[in-house]
């Protein structure tokens, strides 16, 4: 279940464009909003940020203390915006949350176990569905779903939203009948094409072979 993580954020004056000064000199720019609380820009070291993202990700609660003697607000990192070359953080949403109200929120799907489809190298593992989307109170978020793949016997057998085991006090958002992960056939070239192509190659080799004895002889 969710674990508190303590962060603290500075006052944000610079706005806009005028962020990439912060940036630059290894701030990262965020605002926190949310329940009960008025939204304020904020700012914090880019690779402290980096080591709670690590710890919290986007289930964890953090308590964000706007500077050192701030009362501590719960709240969760709900969205990380990213640079699409070097992807290092550009900006951060920080968003408080009643902990009495339960709240939506993304958990990561995560496979376990060994499909028996696979190990006799009868198909491959496909996941189709990468998080799941929960409703929850804040306290209670999973940090993560397991879906166990020892019973993925054949080609096209599947695991569904319905199939996975959902901890009590968390209620499911997306289809039940939509695919987690399945087994999918292993990609096999047709012995035709092989045998036409070898083919090809063999009298591409000859002609190649004739041409150059040829050539010698035309020089002799």
């Amino acid at each position: 279940m969710s674990a508190t993580i303590e962060l603290t954020v500075q006052p944000r004056t610079v706005i806009g464009k005028a962020s990439k000064k912060l940036r630059r000199q290894g701030l990262l720019p965020g605002i926190l909003y949310g329940y009960s609380i008025e939204p304020q820009p904020v700012q914090i070291d880019g690779r402290t940020f980096e080591r709670i993202y690590h710890r919290a990700g986007n289930v964890h609660l953090v308590d964000v203390r706007v500077g050192e003697t701030g009362p501590a607000t719960r709240a969760f990192i709900s969205a990380v915006d990213r640079d699409p070359v070097t992807h290092t953080p550009i900006h951060v949403d920080f968003m408080a949350v009643n902990l009495r109200q339960e709240t939506t929120a993304n958990v990561a799907i995560v496979l376990t176990g060994e499909a028996p489809a696979v190990r006799a190298g009868d198909g491959l593992l496909l996941q189709n569905l990468e998080t799941l989307a929960v409703k929850v109170l804040p306290t209670e978020v999973p940090e993560r779903i397991e879906a166990d793949v020892s019973n993925l016997e054949e080609v096209g057998a599947t695991i569904l939203v319905k199939d996975l085991p959902i901890p009590a006090g968390v209620t499911v958002l997306a289809d039940p009948e939509e695919v987690v992960a399945r087994i999918s056939a292993v990609a096999v070239e047709p012995v035709e094409e092989v045998a036409a192509t070898e083919a090809a190659e063999a009298e591409a080799a000859e002609s190649g072979e004739a041409a150059a004895e040829a050539e010698e002889e035309a020089e002799g």
